[in-house]
């Protein structure tokens, strides 16, 4: 699992990025990335609900490469791990929106 910083996410500008925010919804509508994509696994994450977790990122296009966002970038590392596992190819928000400077 790789990180990104806010940083070189801007800079990139690739659009084969979907960038995934986890938080539930209501920090997700308080305040987010322009452009991204919310599913609330933050709490089942947290719960060990992984399957529920996998059953709701499965929906998630396979030909984009993800970028997990949650808070402080903590929680989406296992959210990229579990994306990882079902195939998917990621990378996490480096200190989350904490670290969001855009």
């Amino acid at each position: 699992m790789q990180s990104i910083t806010s940083k070189e996410l801007i800079k990139n500008n690739d659009k084969s990025v979907l960038i995934l925010d986890i938080r539930n919804s209501n920090q997700f509508e308080d305040w987010h990335i322009k452009g991204s994509k919310n599913i609330d696994t933050y709490n089942d994450i947290w719960e060990g609900n992984f399957d529920l977790v996998k059953q709701k990122l499965n929906l998630l296009p396979k030909d984009k490469k993800i970028v997990t966002v949650c808070n402080a970038g903590v929680t989406a590392q296992p959210a990229s791990l579990i994306l990882e596992s079902i195939g998917y190819k990621t990378k996490v928000l480096e200190d989350g929106m904490i670290g969001w400077k855009y």
